[in-house]
């Protein structure tokens, strides 16, 4: 047969090496030999998962192969059951992931401009309906890509498949018209397996609805691949305009900004980001993206063990072990007795108090919109005057609720603070009694009145960094 020359549309370098992922079967071998016909300088790779007895004996095949055409031959293999055991991975995962760790490391060491596998479009049909099978959208649904980035194995090193519009009967062929001999691999008849399962049962099905079912779903990835690329603008914008920060294992929006957009571009800003988080999540079910499209103020559980929260106006999609900066409120180290003058209050806050009239205070009080700023009487507060933390239990009596012991835990949850920063959350207190929670509510007993002679004036601001 002719092969197309696809190569081109990669751009790749006629002088720079590619390394080929070749198994021995026909699709890999006819990839090998494809890219040598070229003039290019390859590196034929072959990884040993020790999956079949006879894995050893195709890796010798690849090297005879390999030798007969003059290419560079290099190997590695793994224990890849022991190794999805470890990882919790099922074992088509944990073989992927240590043969891509394999063929990426040496075209590293290589200095290849690109690692070529030979994904044909049978597979590429396979690919699409296991993805509809499993509910994906628009992502799952275009396939796989002719050629990508793949950051978890490397970052500049790109995937290529030069195949991807050959059927695999088109590579059986041009094994045969070119004297090469390929092996077949044994466990691609499991069907536990579920893509041998659709190329076995389901695609000979649905051929007798469609005969033309494999390349009708290759030319819909196709498609799709191109509107896909739009999304991917639309949602690099609305990525912008709602992101925060990124840190260790998490990432922040605005949840004020998420919800100028629609469900279905939410969906996809959240979809960035756990992939974002967590690359190795190749699927992400519409149900876990609805969740995250709800900007509901609970904990969320998504996937894969991130979690996304609120606290305050952002929104937090984070892994288990994700390491997050302080919390913006003021959060004290340690207690101390009021006067008049500055004090810390913890993550660059500081408290300034002073002592006022008790008519001055009273204007102020009703003109005041600031909750970091509250009034004490002064004649009512006679006791030690001092700040300390929340303690599990403790209870005040509310401005405007007089005779009513609310617990500040109950507090804390309506007004939306988040649970690391209640521990640590600033009391002011009277004596025993709590007079103020900071930035929340100040108590009954100590307002300032029309009978109010003298007053404390406390205000609590950000430092400005």
């Amino acid at each position: 047969m002719t092969a197309p020359s696809t190569l081109q549309l990669f751009g790749l370098k006629p002088d720079l090496p590619i390394l080929a992922g070749v198994s021995g079967g026909p699709d890999s071998l006819a990839l090998l030999h494809f890219l040598r016909s070229s003039d290019r300088p390859v590196i034929c790779a072959s990884f040993n998962h020790h999956l079949r007895p006879e894995s050893d004996d195709d890796i010798a095949h690849v090297r005879q192969i390999a030798a007969a055409m003059g290419v560079t031959f290099v190997t590695d293999s793994a224990d890849v059951a022991a190794y999805a055991a470890a990882e919790s991975m099922s074992t088509e995962e944990a073989a992927r992931t240590l043969r891509y760790r394999f063929l990426f490391s040496e075209a590293r060491k290589a200095g290849a401009q690109a690692v070529a596998v030979g994904h044909t479009a049978d597979d590429q049909a396979e690919t699409v309906l296991m993805h509809f099978l499993r509910g994906a959208g628009l992502s799952g649904l275009k396939g796989m890509p002719p050629r990508v980035i793949l950051p978890t194995f490397d970052a500049e090193i790109p995937l290529i498949r030069p195949l991807l519009r050959w059927a695999r009967a088109d590579t059986e062929a041009y094994c045969q018209e070119n004297n090469l001999t390929p092996r077949y691999d044994s466990s691609n008849t499991d069907t536990t397996y579920l893509r041998n399962r659709l190329r076995h049962e389901l695609l000979p099905l649905l051929e007798s609805y469609n005969p033309q079912i494999r390349q009708a779903l290759a030319h819909s990835a196709l498609a799709l691949q191109g509107d896909h690329e739009l999304l991917l603008e639309a949602v690099e914008g609305a990525w912008e305009n709602t992101l925060v920060e990124r840190g260790s294992g998490y990432i922040a929006f605005d949840r004020i900004m998420l919800e100028y957009y629609s469900e279905p571009m939410l969906r996809n800003i959240f979809r960035k980001a756990i992939s974002t988080i967590s690359p190795n999540l190749r699927d992400v079910d519409f149900d876990a993206l609805t969740r995250a499209a709800s900007l509901g103020t609970g904990t969320i559980d998504l996937v894969g063990g991130l979690q996304m929260f609120t606290e305050g106006q952002i929104i937090y999609v984070a892994s288990p072990n994700a390491w997050f900066p302080p919390v913006y409120w003021p959060q004290l180290s340690k207690e101390y007795t009021i006067e008049t003058g500055l004090a810390p209050m913890g993550n660059d806050w500081v408290l300034h108090v002073e002592e006022i009239s008790g008519s001055e205070a009273l204007s102020q009080v009703n003109e005041n919109q600031d909750p970091f700023t509250a009034w004490l009487d002064v004649d009512l507060a006679r006791d030690l005057v001092w700040v300390r933390n929340y303690h599990p239990g403790d209870k005040f009596e509310p401005l405007g609720m007089p005779g009513m012991q609310v617990k500040l835990s109950d507090l804390f949850v309506n007004q939306k603070i988040p649970k690391r920063a209640r521990p640590k959350w600033p009391l002011v207190c009277v004596g025993d009694e709590i007079a103020w929670v900071v930035g929340l509510r100040v108590a009954h007993a100590w307002r300032v009145t029309e009978k109010t002679q003298k007053a404390l004036r406390m205000q609590l601001n950000k430092l400005q960094m």
